[in-house]
């Protein structure tokens, strides 16, 4: 199989492509579409290599979703901040103890870098100037500010998020409808 390095913006050659975390390293995955016998060298950070996820699929794009999927899990609790509080909501809390007071701090910039993780998206994959495979996903689906991979991700999060029964809330959103999946 030929190996391809893709072209890399020169402000995002040391970012992962699936979090956009400081990133030293690469793996090798194949393209999604057909004819798909080309690998490409991917940078990827520490924490989304360990996810295992690029010795589990062969595509680029599915990779990029169980990544994604894994980004969401391990920020969960993280992005319950932003769904819990706002920010001033946050700042004015009558939470007390330095316990508390650093989560008055810092909860806020945790929320905002595991939301940029989730929703960080990697750029067009290019090389030597040509788009060799355009990966946007056209089946994401949005809460809050935040873009999850697939309906199935999105309902994990929710979910535990706001402790929900997973069943009845997979029923009440299919009533409801898919192009009004959730509004505010």
């Amino acid at each position: 199989m030929d190996l391809l390095d893709i072209d890399i913006p020169f402000d995002c050659r040391f970012k992962c492509w699936f979090c956009g975390e400081d990133s030293h390293q690469t793996i090798e995955t194949k393209l999604s579409k057909p004819p798909s016998n080309y690998l490409v060298n991917m940078p990827i950070c520490d924490e989304c290599k360990a996810y295992q996820c690029h010795k589990e699929v062969n595509s680029l794009v599915k990779l990029r979703e169980l990544i994604k999927d894994k980004i969401v899990i391990r920020s969960a609790k993280e992005l319950s901040i932003g769904a819990n509080w706002t920010e001033l909501e946050l700042q004015e809390s009558d939470l007390n103890g330095s316990a508390f007071n650093g989560f008055k701090k810092s909860g806020w910039p945790m929320y905002l870098i595991a939301k940029d993780r989730v929703n960080f998206s990697g750029g067009d994959l290019c090389v030597d100037g040509i788009a060799i495979e355009n990966i946007s996903n056209d089946e994401k689906f949005e809460f809050d500010g935040l873009t999850f991979s697939s309906f199935i991700s999105m309902l994990d999060y929710l979910s535990k998020s706001f402790s929900l029964n997973k069943g009845f809330l997979r029923k009440v959103l299919f009533v409801y409808g898919n192009n009004r999946t959730i509004e505010r």
